[in-house]
């Protein structure tokens, strides 16, 4: 599976220190919150979204449910593109909530 590199990940998988790296991996875990964090900066947010949800579940991106089952790739792209740092889109796909946000981060919570 391609990365979606490069990702600035947020902690790690076996303790979160807060600090931010540089990984092509994916999104880092925290435990403290049970959510994967990173933030994106080459895919658009919908790339972004389907490569972080799909390193997180360990699959290709092709094995995830369509994006556009839960949100217009399109317009998700534009809002994070053109919104305020501020903005926060919250979308459902495969059972985790996926957040992302107009300062290109994402936050992925696993199902209950």
């Amino acid at each position: 599976m391609s990365g979606p590199g490069p990702w600035h990940a947020h902690g790690g998988e076996y303790g979160f220190d807060g600090a931010e790296r540089v990984t092509d991996d994916g999104p880092a875990y925290d435990p403290r919150t049970d959510t994967y964090v990173g933030t994106f900066e080459t895919e658009s947010a919908s790339v972004a979204v389907i490569e972080a949800l799909a390193s997180v579940r360990h699959c290709e991106p092709t094995a995830l449910e369509p994006l556009y089952n839960s949100v217009d790739p399109d317009s998700l792209d534009r809002l994070v593109t053109s919104g305020p740092d501020k903005l926060r889109v919250t979308i459902h796909l495969d059972g985790f909530e996926i957040v992302v946000t107009g300062d290109c981060r994402v936050e992925i919570t696993p199902p209950e």
